[in-house]
Order: structure tokens, then sequence, then C-alpha cells
């Protein structure tokens, strides 16, 4: 016997803290630091979401003397974007 499986891309529901973290990063070419998302106000949790949810990059960069956090949104996060503005 066999059987097929759909499954449907879910959409994605993004609280207001989302979707405001996501427009800051769609502002920035190079991204933000983490932080400076986290004086926007935004929760390295609520950050880490969108990374697995696949809207937004997470990269360390190091430099002479720190490391930091650069997060970036992805194509995907600017068609959520696109598509929520609709």
């Amino acid at each position: 016997m066999s059987h097929t499986l759909t499954v449907r891309p879910r959409k994605r529901h993004l609280g207001g803290e989302q979707r405001r973290a996501l427009r800051l990063l769609a502002c920035s070419p190079f991204g933000a630091t983490e932080a400076v998302m986290h004086v926007h106000g935004f929760t390295r949790q609520m950050l880490a979401k969108l990374v697995r949810a696949g809207l937004a990059t997470a990269q360390t960069e190091t430099g002479k003397a720190i490391a930091v956090g650069r997060i970036r949104i992805t194509d995907v996060g600017r068609r959520w974007l696109e598509d929520a503005a609709k």
C-alpha cells in the first residue's frame, strides 16, 4: 500500500516586534550588530527565532580585539515583508 503525504509550507505568523526587527534589518544593507538590535529592544531569543525561520542570518565577525555578532535579513525575509505589506 502506498501513501503520499502532501505538506504545504506554512505561512509564517510574526508578531509586531519581529516585523519591526525585519524592517530595521531591511533598511540596513550590511545588517545590524546584536548590540544595535538590543538597543532597539530586541532580545537574543527573538532574533534567534528569525534566524531559525530562515528570515535572517547571524554571523560572527572577529576584529582585532572583539568578536561582533551581525544579523542580516535574508531574501526570504525580504519577500515575507513584501507579502505582509500587501
